[in-house]
């Protein structure tokens, strides 16, 4: 049978200018790493979207996508004011139902998520200005 060599210790001596170095390069990329998790988890929040303060009456325009819709609150002789609010119903979870009823209507935007959950529901606005 053959014989395994002896283990030998480990001969890599470092400097402690090195070790110094490593140390910091490593808090650098932990801290680096932390400041970007609390800007994901803190940073700027979407402000934008006003779709929570719409009431009937109230003119908007879209500034999201049709399937992420963000509503910024113009007033209706605005030329950007494209939607004009029918109902606001702050209990509705189903567009179907909580605008069938609603005469004139054209589109309906359903809001749910951490106990906020309404459905507008909208016409064309025809009183918005020509460009």
């Amino acid at each position: 049978m053959s014989e395994l060599p002896p283990l030998g210790v480990p001969t890599a001596s470092y400097s402690t200018a090195q070790i110094r170095r490593n140390r910091l390069i490593f808090l650098g990329l932990v801290l680096v790493l932390a400041g970007l998790v609390a800007l994901w988890a803190f940073g700027p929040s979407d402000t934008k979207d006003q779709s929570a303060s719409l009431k009937a009456g109230d003119c908007f325009q879209n500034v999201g996508t049709d399937k992420a819709a963000k509503a910024e609150k113009l007033d209706c002789s605005d030329p950007h004011a494209d939607y004009k609010v029918l109902k606001m119903d702050k209990k509705g979870v189903v567009d179907t139902f909580s605008c069938s009823g609603v005469p004139g209507t054209t589109g309906s935007l359903t809001q749910s998520g951490a106990g906020d959950w309404f459905v507008v529901c909208f016409k064309d606005n025809d009183e918005k200005a020509k460009k």
